[in-house]
């Protein structure tokens, strides 16, 4: 091996270290057809954990929590976070625009949209 080559398991270390874009996320604004839903949480976190998981949980401030898994990839050449999340059997994708450690998830619901935009923890 050449001075300063790495192996494949190094690789693979350094590949695991240079997803910067893994951790938690707080959700800064959440509307549905306009109407801020925000108000009734006292937090809604996202969690891009470095295995290709996350998870959103939440709380309400009458203390009823609930969470949701799924997974995840992230294109950084791109600028891009890929969601998948299944409910009732159906597989949910969500291709999200990833800018300066913020994004927005969009999706119809009951002919409104609902817009969650996220951005890094801190």
């Amino acid at each position: 091996m050449a001075l300063g080559a790495c192996s494949m398991e190094e690789m693979s270390s350094l590949r695991e270290f240079s997803r910067s874009y893994a951790g938690e996320y707080e959700c800064v604004e959440a509307t549905l057809g306009g109407r801020d839903l925000l108000k009734y949480f006292r937090y809604v976190i996202l969690s891009l954990n470095r295995d290709g998981t996350f998870t959103v949980s939440a709380r309400t401030k009458t203390g009823i929590e609930g969470a949701k898994a799924g997974s995840y990839e992230c294109d950084t050449e791109k600028g891009e976070i890929l969601l998948r999340a299944e409910r009732g059997g159906k597989t949910y994708e969500k291709r999200c625009a990833y800018v300066n450690g913020s994004f927005a998830v969009t999706h119809s619901f009951n002919g409104r949209e609902l817009v969650l935009k996220f951005r890094v923890k801190g």
